[in-house]
C-alpha cells in the first residue's frame, strides 16, 4: 500500500495504489470526520484534520497494512486530541457545536442551549486533561464504533477493551466534576 507519487504534479491515470487510496477514501471519510466533529466540535476544522489524516495516509502509509481503518481512526483521535490540547495551552474555548441547529430550532430554549454548550466545552476539557489513551477509547466507542473496531484502532487486544472503557469512564468522570465544581465551571490551572 505505498500512495506516494514520485512526482507531485496530478496526473489522470490511475494507478493500484491510487484505487486502494480512493477506496479507502471513500470507505472511511465520513466516520473519520464524524468522529473529529465530535472530538473537536467543529465542522470546518474537523474536515480539516481528516484532510491531515488522509494526507498522512498517502504520504507514508502504514507499515502493517492489515487495518488501514484502526490505523486511520488511531491517527484522528491523535490529531484531534492534539488540537484540543493547542487549543487549551492557548487559552481559547470555543464552542460551536451545535449552535447553528439550535438556532434555527422552532423550540430553542437559551438558557438549555448555553447549559449544553458549557457541558461539551466541559466534556472537550475533560477529555484533553485525560490519559491519550483513554480520551481515544472513550471518543472512539461513543462515535459509534463497536467494541472490536475500537480495540483495532487502539491497538489493543478486543478482550481488554471492556476494561479500558470502563477505566476510561472512570477518568472522564473525575476530570469533568473536577472541572464542573471549579468556580464557574472553569479549572484555575487552565
Amino acid at each position: 500500500m505505498s500512495f506516494a507519487r514520485k512526482n507531485h504534479h496530478v496526473t489522470q491515470k490511475e494507478t493500484p495504489a491510487t484505487t486502494e487510496f480512493d477506496a479507502l477514501f471513500q470507505q472511511y471519510w465520513p466516520r473519520i470526520c464524524a468522529v473529529l466533529t465530535r472530538l473537536v466540535g467543529d465542522p470546518a476544522e474537523a474536515e480539516d484534520l481528516a484532510l491531515d489524516v488522509f494526507l498522512r495516509l498517502y504520504q507514508a502509509p502504514p507499515s502493517d497494512q492489515s487495518n488501514p481503518g484502526g490505523w486511520l481512526y488511531r491517527v484522528a483521535t491523535h490529531l484531534g486530541l492534539n488540537a484540543l490540547r493547542a487549543r487549551r495551552r492557548r487559552g481559547q474555548y470555543e464552542q460551536q457545536a451545535g449552535q447553528l441547529e439550535e438556532l434555527h430550532s422552532q423550540d430553542w430554549d437559551p438558557p438549555a442551549a448555553m447549559e449544553q454548550a458549557q457541558d461539551r466545552q466541559l466534556a472537550r476539557r475533560a477529555l484533553a486533561r485525560m490519559k491519550p489513551r483513554s480520551s481515544q477509547v472513550l471518543i472512539l466507542r461513543y462515535s459509534g464504533l463497536s467494541y472490536a473496531e475500537v480495540a483495532d484502532a487502539v491497538g489493543v487486544s478486543r478482550a481488554s477493551i471492556g476494561t479500558l472503557l470502563a477505566r476510561a469512564e472512570r477518568e472522564f468522570e473525575e476530570e469533568f466534576s473536577s472541572l464542573n465544581q471549579a468556580p464557574g465551571g472553569s479549572d484555575a490551572s487552565d
